[in-house]
């Protein structure tokens, strides 16, 4: 299971059961929230706050198999 990297990582897919390179996609996760969270509460709420939702390092990264797009694993920034 691909779960503990934020890069594409070489793996087995789950669902086609090929050796491949995993293709990664940032998504919205805890730090995110958290980030966006503590900007309003010292005062960016003027769109200000919005920046962690813009910057990959902030997000979690899912893996998906590029021959099938099958959801692999997921590496949680915070979790």
């Amino acid at each position: 299971m691909v779960g503990g990297n934020p890069f594409p990582t070489r793996t087995t897919c789950p669902s086609c059961r090929q050796e491949v390179t995993s293709v990664t996609k940032s998504v919205n996760g805890l730090l995110t929230w958290l980030a966006c969270g503590g900007l309003c509460l010292i005062g960016c709420v003027f769109g200000c706050c919005l920046i962690p939702f813009c910057v990959d390092a902030c997000k979690d990264i899912e893996h998906y198999c590029p021959n099938c797009n099958t959801y692999i694993g997921i590496y949680e920034r915070i979790g």
